[in-house]
């Protein structure tokens, strides 16, 4: 007797293969937007933009990046840093902006993420 796998079939291995994979995703990197991986994370954040020696103020900032200048990210803080990478290295990148996003996640310590050196430093 042969078995024939249905379109119905078919559909249902591709979709748990690919819940499969976002899980996998979820687990190894920093981004889970697209994960089934929780969204377990609260960060509260401030954003300073310096261009031209000039600090930006709050609509500034809400322009340029679409998002305010101090409050709460609910999702992994990397989707803050993502938006604002996205932006200095594409519409901004002749700017010259220096960026800090100061940011505590659940309660813990003060971090600091810094654009142009993509890198997080902690505050003691």
């Amino acid at each position: 007797m042969k078995s024939r796998i249905t379109g119905t079939g078919l559909f249902l291995v591709l979709f748990f293969s690919l819940q499969v994979m976002g899980i996998l995703a979820g687990r190894f990197t920093e981004s889970k937007y697209f994960c089934w991986a929780p969204y377990d994370e609260i960060s509260i954040y401030e954003i300073r933009v310096v261009i031209l020696e000039n600090d930006l103020d709050s609509d500034e900032i809400r322009r340029r990046y679409r998002k305010t200048q101090k409050g709460r990210e609910n999702r992994s803080i990397h989707n803050l840093i993502s938006i604002v990478r996205q932006y200095e290295t594409t519409y901004g990148s002749q700017d010259g902006a220096t960026v800090e996003i100061s940011y505590i996640t659940n309660g813990h310590r003060k971090e600091t993420w810094v654009w142009p050196d993509d890198e997080i430093f902690p505050e003691h």
